[in-house]
């Protein structure tokens, strides 16, 4: 069952942030601006990197190895500079130097 759950949740983070982009490609097409586009997508990036968190904490619970602890402090490590490096990005957009 909790693989199954996993699962979803990745789906759902998959989902997510695949709406971000088409919402990033609209505001592009209809003249919205490169800055609005940008912050769609990195909005889309910071709710799918939580999401990712969601899953990685369900993961945690099938964990047995050493190598497979490993794997999961890279992997969390990761997506906390990405998280940070996105919070970011997300800041200078919002005061307008993007």
């Amino acid at each position: 069952m909790l693989p199954l759950l996993r699962l979803l949740v990745e789906l759902v983070t998959n989902l997510v942030l695949f709406g971000y982009i088409v919402a990033a490609l609209l505001t592009l097409i209809r003249g919205g601006g490169i800055p609005r586009a940008r912050l769609l997508v990195v909005d889309g990036i910071l709710f799918a990197l939580n999401l990712k968190v969601v899953a990685t904490l369900l993961r945690t619970m099938e964990i047995t190895t050493w190598n497979q602890i490993g794997l999961f402090a890279a992997v969390f490590v990761l997506r906390a500079v990405l998280k940070r490096v996105t919070t970011w990005e997300r800041r200078e957009l919002r005061q307008g130097h993007g």
